[in-house]
């Protein structure tokens, strides 16, 4: 899986805070394979200033940290800060801007870490990274199955370049408030029917407490969501593709794998930390 390393300073709505936390969607989505049993290989910048302390646990419950690559510069800070709602606000401590230099590029993608790979994941991170990656990929292994996860950014104004990108890989997995503003739409149902019009292959729609809807041409299927305690909201989306990259890797039925992927969120929720679907 290809996505980033950053430290986080999360608060929770009931004031509850985790400073300088281990994040980036590149833990919660490896920890979450591992733990449906799948080794991932993780693809990553750390920069000059990361914690090596940082990723002992995830080192020593047994995941590659053999292609997290260091980089000149600082580590990527923000403080996340969560609503009662779900709702999100990221501020930035080290400059936006920093987010493209530790996004990863083809250069990161060495011939060992592709080998025997049949599921990439790409996790959220600047559109430019994720349309060089993504060609890159289908000229090295154009087999491979490709997940692609998206961010908020990328919507507004840049439609047109992210369904380009979407109908190049297998799975697109945006998140419900991404979909609405991807088509214009003002309520979920609307949206499914025009999301269903773009002749994408699959598109597994991330929906929080409403689950996950599976969207194809001639085919819509929501999977509730199971009903747990949530703790920390923080990687859940990270959580749930991890859970539903595992599925593909394990060659289950798409069905399967969009279940995979909620049941493994469903998890993550009830605890805290970046490495709680590894913690004994």
């Amino acid at each position: 899986m290809l996505g980033n390393l950053t430290i986080d300073d999360v608060v929770l709505p009931d004031g509850v805070t985790y400073m300088g936390t281990l994040g980036g969607n590149s833990i919660h989505v490896a920890t979450a394979i591992f733990f449906n049993n799948v080794a991932p290989i993780t693809i990553a910048r750390k920069g000059e200033d990361f914690p090596l302390e940082a990723l002992k646990s995830f080192k020593d419950a047994g995941l590659s940290t053999e292609f997290i690559l260091p980089i000149a510069g600082p580590t990527v800070r923000n403080w996340v800060i969560y609503e009662w709602n779900g709702d999100r606000t990221w501020l930035y401590r080290t400059l936006k801007s920093r987010s493209l230099e530790v996004s990863p590029e083809p250069i990161d993608i060495s011939v060992q870490a592709l080998e025997g790979v049949t599921v990439a994941h790409i996790a959220a991170m600047p559109l430019g990274n994720a349309e060089r990656l993504v060609d890159h990929l289908r000229s090295v292994v154009p087999e491979v199955t490709i997940i692609l996860d998206t961010h908020e950014d990328w919507i507004n104004g840049y439609e047109e370049r992210l369904l380009t990108l979407a109908r190049k890989v297998n799975i697109f997995v945006p998140s419900k408030e991404e979909v609405l503003d991807l088509t214009k739409t003002s309520n979920l149902e609307d949206a499914i029917t025009e999301l269903g019009s773009y002749k994408l292959e699959n598109v597994v729609m991330k929906a929080g407490a409403q689950g996950a809807y599976l969207i194809r041409e001639n085919d819509r299927v929501h999977l509730n969501a199971l009903p747990v305690a949530v703790k920390d909201a923080t990687g859940a989306g990270d959580a749930f593709c991890g859970g539903l990259a595992a599925g593909v890797a394990l060659q289950l039925p798409i069905y399967d794998c969009v279940a995979m992927g909620i049941k493994t969120a469903s998890v993550a929720i009830q605890s805290s930390g970046s490495l709680r679907l590894i913690e004994k």
